[in-house]
């Protein structure tokens, strides 16, 4: 991933072109195993624009792709060999950037905390469907930040999907109705490379769209998706992304933690999740009256923040003017972003001093992206002003005694 590394300026993270990340691939195809890659597929990252944590309990989420891609070259072969090589050195397990197996053994990755368990375990989602096939050789070159609650790992899996059902001529669905191969991720992803996922990330990568958040809403299954336009780059407007380079080692462990309370929660409310008292009158008094005040708090962010899902996303598609629309989306992210901090206890240092610096800056909204405790944070600003606000950010990361941060910008 290329950052900038002037001490004297923000330090910003660039996408590669569709050319670029696919030369790279190619290369990288060529250096690993001396094949000429049959051809480049290619998945994005996503960020939440707002909507965390709620498809855990049948709610509605908001995300949107990011520039940054997972680019993979596939080649087919007349075995069953499956060999795969990243050009990511910091995502390889020691020195195993390069991986062989078969696709009789790719269940033996179970557990594996290394990145190969995610493109294996798309193979191997595949097979259990039934779609076995013959070998692949994969190499992967991805922009996607690591760690950063981009969903790179989604990214990962992504583009092995699409790579199999072209190379394999599977024929799947590969538009906003590709709930299959988002199933096929997911299974990837918590079955073998021992994720803890609901499916945001892989339902709002597959299917959604660039220029556009993808409006999902996990009451049914598979959930249901709709295109909201994003108007922001029309406006003078865009979203700044600043990856605070914390990692969470226990992320997942965190996740199903806060699944486990969730369900906990409902129960508690005598409901089958949090997501079917959207429309029920009195709700949030239903839930201020939980005993436990933990469990309470977890289901008000949920609650909440469906709320605000469907604010932003009537406010995206309204007609009223744009500036007020857009206060609207920035003032529902700041929210979200206090309810992840103070009830669903998923912030920290880091985030927020990006978002109270965003704010300081004069963002309309800001607030953290992806399950946190590390990763990132976004920020809705005018585009004149985002060298600005990075440069104000970075001065505060570093007056702070912290890491410096990275930050992008669309």
């Amino acid at each position: 991933m290329p950052v900038s590394s002037d001490l004297t300026e923000p330090r910003w993270t660039t996408a590669w072109s569709l050319d670029e990340g696919e030369r790279r691939a190619r290369a990288r195809m060529r250096q690993a195993f001396g094949v000429e890659a049959r051809h480049v597929w290619s998945a994005p990252g996503r960020l939440n624009i707002v909507g965390e944590y709620t498809d855990i309990s049948q709610g509605v989420s908001l995300p949107t792709p990011i520039p940054h891609r997972t680019f993979v070259a596939a080649a087919r072969r007349s075995d069953r060999v499956v060999r795969l090589v990243t050009d990511r050195a910091d995502a390889a397990c020691g020195d195993e950037a390069v991986w062989e197996g078969d696709l009789d053994s790719l269940q033996s990755l179970v557990g594996e905390d290394c990145w190969m368990a995610y493109p294996a375990g798309v193979l191997w989602a595949l097979i259990e469907r039934g779609f076995a096939s013959t070998g692949i050789d994969l190499a992967f070159a991805s922009c996607v930040p690591l760690s950063a609650g981009l969903s790179a790992s989604t990214s990962l899996t992504a583009a092995t999907a699409l790579a199999a059902n072209g190379l394999w001529g599977l024929a799947l669905a590969t538009d906003i109705t590709a709930v299959e191969l988002a199933d096929v991720c997911i299974d990837a992803e918590n079955e073998i490379a021992g994720g803890a996922t609901a499916g945001l990330a892989q339902h709002a990568i597959m299917r959604g769209a660039p220029g556009e958040a993808l409006h999902l809403d996990f009451a049914t299954s598979p959930p249901r998706a709709t295109g909201c336009p994003l108007t922001f780059a029309e406006y003078g407007l865009g979203l700044l992304v600043i990856d605070t380079g914390v990692p969470h080692p226990d992320q997942n462990e965190m996740v199903r933690e806060r699944m486990a309370q969730i369900g906990r929660a409902a129960a508690a409310l005598g409901v089958e999740s949090i997501g079917a008292l959207r429309a029920v009158p009195g709700a949030l008094a239903r839930i201020e009256a939980i005993d436990d005040p933990i469990l309470r708090k977890r289901a008000r962010h949920v609650f909440t923040e469906n709320e605000r899902v469907e604010v932003v996303r009537d406010e995206l598609t309204g007609t009223a003017p744009a500036h007020e629309r857009f206060v609207a989306v920035g003032k529902a992210m700041y929210r979200s972003h206090a309810s992840l901090e103070t009830d669903f206890d998923v912030s920290c240092e880091p985030l927020n001093l990006a978002v109270d610096q965003a704010f300081r800056a004069g963002a309309l909204g800001a607030r953290l992206t992806g399950s946190g405790r590390g990763g990132s944070a976004v920020a809705l600003i005018r585009r004149a002003q985002a060298t600005g606000t990075a440069r104000l950010i970075d001065a505060a990361f570093v007056a702070g005694g912290l890491p410096r941060p990275a930050f992008a910008f669309f």
